[in-house]
């Protein structure tokens, strides 16, 4: 036994794991998100052991990644998780194709039993090489006596370092250290560079009747867009986590009626003939129709990610900046005469009011009190495609100040309130407001809430006793997966503070610590509102 330790201390290799560890460092990681296990505890503990780095620490790896996309949504820089071998790697899977398909620098450690294992079925020998597929920007697999080099690295997107190491022994891991004169770098995301592309112009001059769709976008990216709206002067959709969708700037050319938006711009004398998309891929039911309808539109799309969004459409991928201040140099003589479709939007806004005023207790109505009631300048964050969806519908368009954000790349309900933990500050009140199905998938995410420190942390959770964004989909209930559970056991599970609403407050109150709150829509009042709803939407027809 004394033979085998001895000749373990020979083969911990400090300088591996120290190259590992501060290559990445340089390019911008700070922070880390780590999962301990036996494998990677050489990579363990130079972390925790040095005052520079921040790390949370983890027992389980599928929130600790989508923590960690939160993390980079809130700073603007590349995370790294570290894992140790076998399963604990192919938790990361969702969280990465999140992070391909957002553009969001995830970087992945993961610990590898030595290559000589592989194929061999060993305890914990999984085949980590190739495990994410075509989720990543960069692979590298080292091993004792290797390197690794990030300079090809673009930080849009995720990257995996798979580190093959042997058996640790404790003593030895220990003492491996960072260096003294480690420069920690403040490198941010990167931003494309700037392509000339005449497709915005030919779409320009071809199309006479444009409406604009704005998705997500980067909080760097915003006052660019609204200085190109202000330009281009065409009715525009804003989607929530646009994060301008409230701006005073531009509410003459918003538009916030979506639904059959072909026909009713047709009918008030604008014949939509090109879309004019910006930001991420949108949410809106609208975009996915457009696949489907063979319209014979215009599409031209402006984003900082490769992905068209539809499969007949072509990307390329722009700085968004660089891009607005080259079109803001382009003329622009044309009028869009959207005049009449304009105001027939804004007659329908007054009948909404009035319905949420009808049917206070409805689903929808609850988010546009809501939407009036969190505190000013607060974070918020939409959990999944129906709390967006009935915010874009519902939610005030008062100017309050809200940071808005969604993570909606690929993802439906998968680590939705990992990232939104990630996404908080000690700074001002933090929102989420989550589906029941989306919380009970991410049960493990408060874990971490205790290393947060002193934050104000909010989490709505609307039970609806089911996933009722498909309750007008299909027929069948199992696709809603009902359920009577109750939400307090949780709370108490975690030690938040917990409170159940049937209706918005007067006020609402600002929290320490963390809040659960568990919203309880009335099933009949929300089933009146859609009637209503559906009742307007054929009158406007």
């Amino acid at each position: 036994m004394n033979t085998l330790q001895t000749t373990f201390k020979t083969i911990v290799d400090s300088k591996l794991v120290q190259n590992i560890l501060e290559t990445v460092i340089k390019i911008g990681v700070s922070e880390f998100c780590i999962c301990p296990g036996a494998r990677n505890a050489a990579l363990i503990y130079p972390l925790i052991n040095d005052t520079r780095i921040q790390t949370y620490n983890w027992p389980e790896e599928r929130s600790a990644a989508f923590f960690a996309l939160g993390r980079i949504k809130a700073t603007k820089r590349p995370v790294a998780i570290i894992t140790t071998s076998g399963t604990a790697v192919g938790e990361l899977l969702p969280a990465v194709m999140e992070a391909y398909y957002t553009g969001l620098p995830l970087v992945v450690i993961s610990a590898d039993r030595p290559r000589r294992f592989r194929g061999s079925g060993a305890p914990q020998s999984a085949e980590q090489v190739g495990i994410f597929s075509h989720y990543l920007h960069l692979m590298q697999d080292v091993q004792s006596g290797e390197c690794v080099n990030l300079t090809k690295w673009s930080l849009e997107g995720p990257i995996q370092l798979n580190v093959c190491l042997e058996e640790p022994i404790d003593s030895e891991c220990k003492n491996i250290r960072l260096s003294s004169d480690l420069n920690i770098d403040q490198k941010t995301q990167s931003t494309n560079t700037f392509q000339y592309d005449s497709d915005y112009s030919q779409f320009l001059k071809k199309v006479k009747f444009p409406f604009i769709i704005v998705g997500g976008l980067d909080a760097l990216d915003r006052e660019a867009i609204i200085n190109l709206l202000l330009h281009l002067q065409a009715p525009v959709y804003l989607e929530a986590h646009s994060g301008i969708r409230e701006d005073n700037r531009i509410a003459h050319l918003k538009i916030q009626c979506v639904e059959k938006v072909l026909l009713h711009s047709n009918k008030n004398h604008y014949p939509i003939d090109g879309i004019f998309r910006i930001g991420n891929v949108p949410t809106l039911r609208f975009w996915r129709d457009l696949e489907e309808a063979n319209s014979g539109l215009n599409i031209y799309s402006l984003s900082s990610l490769p992905f068209s969004g539809l499969s007949s459409v072509q990307i390329k991928k722009n700085s968004i900046n660089s891009f607005v201040e080259w079109a803001l140099l382009q003329p622009n003589e044309k009028k869009y005469p959207f005049f009449d479709w304009h105001n027939k939007d804004r007659q329908l806004q007054l009948e909404f009011e009035t319905l949420f005023l009808n049917e206070p207790l409805a689903e929808p109505s609850l988010i546009h009190q809501l939407s009036k009631k969190i505190p000013l300048n607060a974070k918020v964050y939409l959990g999944n495609s129906l709390p967006i969806r009935e915010w874009d519908l519902a939610a005030t368009h008062a100017m309050r100040y809200y940071q808005i954000t969604a993570s909606r790349g690929m993802n439906g309900i998968d680590g939705q309130l990992a990232t939104f933990l990630g996404y908080c500050s000690d700074e001002q009140d933090n929102w989420a407001i989550l589906g029941d199905l989306t919380t009970l998938y991410d049960m493990a995410a408060p874990w971490v809430v205790e290393q947060l420190g002193a934050m104000r942390i909010n989490l709505v959770v609307i039970n609806n006793q089911g996933g009722a964004i498909f309750n007008r989909k299909f027929e069948h209930p199992i696709f809603q997966n009902p359920h009577h559970l109750s939400f307090k056991p949780f709370a108490e599970f975690w030690n938040w503070t917990y409170e159940k609403w049937d209706s918005i407050p007067c006020e609402i109150s600002s929290c320490q610590g963390a809040r659960l709150i568990e919203l309880y829509p009335n099933q009949n009042a929300t089933d009146s509102f859609w009637k209503s709803y559906q009742m307007m939407m054929e009158s406007y027809d």
